[in-house]
């Protein structure tokens, strides 16, 4: 609001002496799901999720830790609201909340029964506008299937792409 006394933030570092703190590896996570958001894109109108997940800390590395004593806090907004004449946003959807663990035999969905849940996570490093490079989540997968390292660097960060059907409806690798 204008006019809004906004307070004073008392800090107990000088910001002249704070360095940004290096990124997340490029990696697979197991990260809780702590904030959803619903947004509108400005450039298309299309409406999404905006989530916040969290990386615990015991899964951050140790050369790192220190940076990230309360955990890693990524963000994930390629999750389209699901329309009825959008196959595509419908698919999107249904693999998310499988990948939650969650029912997808329904009609009906409420995004706060994500909240509080587990996600595995890849992350990855991307550029951005500045032309850093910085941490990003580049794909999703069900928390059961991390392995037993998680938080250890992978060498093809991306998820593997799903068995093509045949014809005839059975499967090919």
């Amino acid at each position: 609001m204008a006019g809004e006394d906004l307070g004073i933030i008392s800090l107990d570092v000088n910001l002249a002496d704070v360095e940004r703190p290096p990124e997340i590896p490029v990696g697979r996570y197991v990260a809780e799901i702590q904030q959803i958001d619903r947004k509108t894109a400005a450039n298309t109108g299309n409406e999404y999720y905006a989530m916040q997940f969290l990386i615990p800390a015991e899964q951050i590395p140790a050369e790192i830790a220190e940076h990230y004593e309360d955990g890693a806090r990524m963000f994930y907004n390629r999750l389209l609201v699901p329309n009825s004449r959008d196959r595509r946003s419908l698919w999107n959807i249904k693999q998310f909340i499988e990948k939650l663990g969650l029912d997808v035999n329904t009609t009906e969905i409420n995004p706060a029964d994500w909240m509080n849940q587990n996600i595995g996570i890849v992350v990855g490093l991307e550029k951005n506008l500045e032309g850093e490079m910085r941490a990003v989540v580049k794909s999703l997968y069900a928390a059961e299937e991390a392995p037993s390292d998680v938080g250890e660097e992978d060498e093809e960060p991306e998820e593997a792409p799903a068995p093509r059907r045949t014809a005839k409806g059975g499967r090919r690798r």
